[in-house]
C-alpha cells in the first residue's frame, strides 16, 4: 500500500510527470463545495471563530466539531451552540453529529435540518475512548450492518444531503471499509469521507491512501480523502493517486490557514493569486483570532495560549516562544511576548510563506529550529 510518505516524494512535479489538477467542483445533493478542499471536523477546535477563518482562506466547505446526539435531543444549550451558523461564512456549513442509537441520530438529524442546516455527516471514525465505549464513533465500524441501518434512518428523517466519515477499520486485521462503503451507498448516503487509517492508529503512523482508491473504485457516491495532507502538493498528489472527489484537511490548518489558502489558489480556474502574505498579515490574525476568542469566552487564558502555539508551528524560534508563553499568566502578558518574536522574525527578513507553506518558496533557504536567532526582545513572564 503506498503511504502518504511515500507519495509526498513523488508531489512535486517534475517527479510526478503529471500536470497541475484544477479540481471540479464537488457536488453533494443539493450542496456544491467549491474549491473541494473541506476542513475536517475537530473536537476543541473547529468552533464558529475557527471556521471562520478557514472559510475566508480558501476552503470550500467547513465542519462543526463532533456534536452529540443525545445533547441535542435534551435541547442542551451548549451542544446547539456548536451548530450555530455564523452568517459570515459564505461556505456551506457541514454538522458531524455522533452517537450510537439509530432513533436518536434520526431524530438529532430531523431537529437539524429544522434549524437550516445544509449537511448532516454521520461521525464512524473518531477512536477516543470516551465516545467508543457508548457504541459510537469508530466503534460503529466493528459492525457495519448496524451502521448501514443508522445512515438509513437519518436518512428517511432528512431531505438534505447525508454523509459519513469512517476510518479503514478497527484495527489492521479488521480493516472492512470497502465493504462498509458499499453498504452504507445502498443505505442512502450522499457522499462519503475516508480516513485513511485504522481506530487503532488514532493519528500516528502514516495514512494508506491506497484504500481511498479502492473505495472510490466500489462506489458510485462521491469520496472525500483525508489523512497527511500538510501541502498543496500532497493536496494535488492526494488526487491523482486515489481518484477521490475531494480532499479535507484537519490538524495541519492548526495555525496554518495559508495551506488551504495556497491550495486554493493552486486550483483556482482563471482567479489571480493575492499577494503572498507577511508577518505583519500573520500578526494582525492571530491577535484578531485571540480578541475574538476572548470576546466569546474571556476567562479562557488556557486556550489563547493554544491558539499561539498553533500558529507558531513550523516557525523560526518556536520553541522559544513555546518556553516563554507557558510562563506566562495573563493574556496580556502572552500578547507582549508574542509580539516581541514576530518582531524579531520580520526583523530577520525571513519569510512567512517558507515556515507555513515551504512548496510555495522552495529555492529559498528555510530557517531551522536549530539557528541561532537573537530573541532579546522576548522578556520572560513573571
Amino acid at each position: 500500500m503506498e503511504s502518504s510518505v511515500a507519495a509526498e516524494k513523488k508531489a512535486d512535479p517534475q517527479f510526478l510527470g503529471e500536470t497541475a489538477i484544477k479540481p471540479s467542483a464537488l457536488q453533494i445533493g443539493r450542496v456544491t463545495v467549491d474549491p473541494p478542499l473541506i476542513l475536517a471536523p475537530m473536537a476543541g477546535v473547529t468552533d464558529g471563530l475557527y471556521r471562520r477563518i478557514m472559510a475566508e482562506h480558501g476552503a470550500g466547505m467547513v465542519t462543526t466539531e463532533m456534536v452529540s446526539t443525545q445533547g441535542l435531543i435534551r435541547d442542551q444549550v451548549a451542544t446547539w451552540r456548536l451548530c450555530a451558523h455564523d452568517d459570515r461564512v459564505k461556505v456551506p456549513l457541514a454538522v458531524q453529529i455522533f452517537g450510537g442509537d439509530s432513533r436518536v441520530m434520526a431524530e438529532a438529524a430531523r431537529r437539524l435540518e429544522d434549524k437550516g442546516v445544509q449537511l448532516i455527516d454521520i461521525n464512524a471514525g473518531c477512536p477516543v475512548r470516551k465516545v467508543v465505549k457508548q457504541g459510537a464513533g469508530a466503534a460503529l465500524l466493528k459492525a457495519p450492518q448496524g451502521l448501514a441501518r443508522m445512515v438509513e434512518s437519518v436518512r428517511e428523517a432528512v431531505s438534505v444531503p447525508v454523509t459519513v466519515k469512517v476510518r479503514l477499520g478497527w484495527d489492521e486485521n479488521s480493516i472492512n471499509v470497502v465493504d462498509t462503503a458499499r453498504m452504507l451507498e445502498s443505505a442512502g448516503m450522499d457522499a462519503i469521507t475516508v480516513h485513511g487509517r485504522t481506530a487503532a492508529q488514532f493519528y500516528g503512523g502514516q495514512a494508506h491512501w491506497e484504500w481511498i482508491r479502492r473505495v472510490k473504485e466500489a462506489v458510485s457516491v462521491p469520496v472525500v480523502g483525508n489523512g497527511d495532507i500538510t501541502s498543496p502538493g500532497l493536496a494535488e498528489a492526494m488526487l491523482h493517486r486515489t481518484g477521490c472527489d475531494a480532499v479535507m484537511i484537519g490538524r495541519a490548518t492548526q495555525g496554518n490557514p495559508w495551506l488551504l489558502s495556497a491550495i486554493a489558489a493552486r486550483w483556482s480556474r482563471g482567479r489571480t493569486q493575492e499577494r503572498p502574505p507577511d508577518w505583519m498579515d500573520y500578526e494582525n490574525l492571530v491577535t484578531d483570532h485571540v480578541s475574538l476568542f476572548l470576546e466569546q469566552k474571556p476567562q479562557a487564558a488556557g486556550h489563547v495560549r493554544k491558539i499561539m502555539l498553533w500558529y507558531s508551528r513550523h516557525c523560526p524560534g518556536a520553541s522559544v516562544l513555546r518556553n516563554e508563553l507557558t510562563r506566562c499568566t495573563t493574556v496580556g502578558a502572552m500578547l507582549q511576548v508574542f509580539g516581541a518574536w514576530v518582531e524579531e522574525i520580520r526583523h530577520r527578513g525571513l519569510s512567512l510563506m517558507s515556515s507555513k507553506v515551504p512548496e510555495q518558496e522552495a529555492k529559498k533557504e528555510r530557517i531551522n529550529e536549530k539557528q541561532t536567532l537573537d530573541f532579546r526582545g522576548l522578556k520572560p513572564c513573571g
